[in-house]
């Protein structure tokens, strides 16, 4: 079986630039000077913690929050995916911050992109405080997991969560540490049997051990927990607009890496069980969106990338969104 050198599996790799850099100017501004909760790593500034942002060409109508995925620098973001330009011609202040250390959300996560959002509002207050959170990969997990804390107490949170999109994210972190555990169980690829370690050692120093000893842990992090009827927190996405976007190439993963993987290692069943969830409890505007091939890294095959994202098309949805 060939192996493709040189690509990674999804939750290690820092992808490589795919798209000639934007003409739109971006804005680059400093939140803290230094990491203490490491949140952020492999970027050029990785000691301080800050954000990159691209300005509404017109009047501001509301906020997109990118979020990079694991390991992944925030300004290749703005690189791997038009969405912030195209969001910004549309009228949002397109925002990613220096947040890519983390499977979960955690406290030091939530201050963060606080204090980068306090920012962005006192710049644009005409933004009105209308905001879209989306993210790539362990950032849709990310993103997921703010929009349902943000919805948690609208009393004391002034932003207005309009939508949420994630793309292939690992919702499920009890699901990823099976998942994890398989890669290293199946032993058909060095790349997939380090990822599935990492994975392991990462949730367990995280939550203290595996989702069968501390099952409330999992639960309390989880965007979306499968085994519950409600979905654990996802219950709180019931009447917000939340799209799943995944491309389960199972062709490209077993002649790559493990001729024996199974739609179970990917994150597509999972994802349809989310969308699934919130359509029981009546959510209209719960959609999964599964693309054929459309991911591209460095311009070569890759199903676990930003480019699965229709850019235009999802904006327009956004927009529409915004004008609920």
């Amino acid at each position: 079986m060939r192996r493709m050198s040189g690509v990674a599996v999804w939750l290690l790799v820092l992808f490589a630039l795919a798209a000639p850099a934007t003409a739109q100017t971006v804005q680059r501004q400093r939140v803290q000077p230094t990491d203490p909760a490491d949140l952020y790593r492999n970027g050029k500034h990785a000691k301080e913690l800050a954000y990159y942002s691209l300005a509404p060409t017109g009047p501001p109508r509301g906020v997109l929050l990118l979020l990079p995925g694991f390991g992944g620098p925030a300004e290749r973001v703005l690189k791997e995916t038009d969405l912030a330009q195209d969001a910004a011609r549309a009228g949002f202040v397109a925002v990613v911050p220096t947040l890519n250390n983390r499977l979960h959300l955690d406290s030091a996560g939530m201050r963060l992109l606080g204090q980068v959002l306090g920012r962005v509002a006192r710049q644009y207050p005409a933004a009105g405080r209308n905001l879209c959170i989306g993210g790539f990969s362990a950032g849709g997990q990310l993103a997921l997991a703010y929009a349902e804390t943000l919805l948690l107490d609208t009393t004391r949170q002034t932003w207005r969560v309009k939508a949420v999109f994630g793309v292939d994210p690992p919702a499920d972190l009890a699901n990823l540490w099976h998942m994890g555990q398989r890669r290293i169980d199946q032993n058909c690829s060095s790349l997939l049997v380090r990822e599935g370690h990492s994975l392991l050692e990462t949730l367990g120093r995280a939550f203290g051990g595996s989702p069968e000893q501390f099952p409330t842990v999992y639960q309390q992090y989880s965007a979306f927990i499968n085994t519950s009827p409600t979905g654990g927190n996802l219950a709180r996405l019931a009447a917000t607009p939340v799209r799943m976007y995944c491309e389960p190439d199972m062709a490209f993963w077993r002649w790559h890496f493990c001729a024996s993987m199974q739609l179970e290692d990917l994150n597509a069943v999972m994802l349809r069980q989310l969308v699934a969830c919130l359509q029981r409890q009546g959510n209209t505007r719960a959609e999964y969106i599964e693309t054929t091939g459309k991911g591209r890294t460095n311009g070569r095959p890759f199903p676990h990338s930003w480019s699965i994202v229709d850019a235009p098309e999802c904006v327009q949805w956004l927009q529409t969104c915004l004008n609920r």
